[in-house]
């Protein structure tokens, strides 16, 4: 598969195909769980209702943290497979054995060695 349609797969893919997004909608729906646990604890127990809430704050406050731990750390596993596909070029062969370049040091043209068992 080449890079280039990776790529376009990832760009078109739907956005329940994304983990980022599951984690976003997650939240969500943990947060508005949350939140309505709360309300009816505070309608049940209203004498309790600011230890309620600094809780539910802290549940809520829990629940940001770790999205956003996995959101980010995500994003960069992204990041960096799709900067590492766009380097890498299909029809391109390695050959291990080819001579080294010249290089070009002070206007001197020194040739690069290898370690040849012959001079010792």
């Amino acid at each position: 598969m080449a890079a280039s349609s990776i790529i376009e797969g990832k760009l078109t893919q739907k956005p329940l195909e994304s983990k980022k997004a599951v984690y976003a909608l997650i939240a969500a729906g943990s947060v508005l769980l949350v939140f309505g646990v709360s309300a009816f604890l505070i309608l049940s127990h209203s004498e309790q209702a600011k230890e309620i809430v600094e809780l539910a704050n802290l549940v809520v406050l829990f629940f940001g943290a770790l999205v956003t731990t996995l959101i980010t750390g995500q994003a960069c596993l992204d990041w960096k497979a799709v900067s590492a596909l766009q380097h890498i070029d299909v029809d391109q062969k390695v050959d291990s054995n080819a001579d080294a370049p010249e290089v070009q040091i002070n206007t001197r043209s020194y040739k690069s060695k290898y370690y040849d068992d012959s001079t010792i």
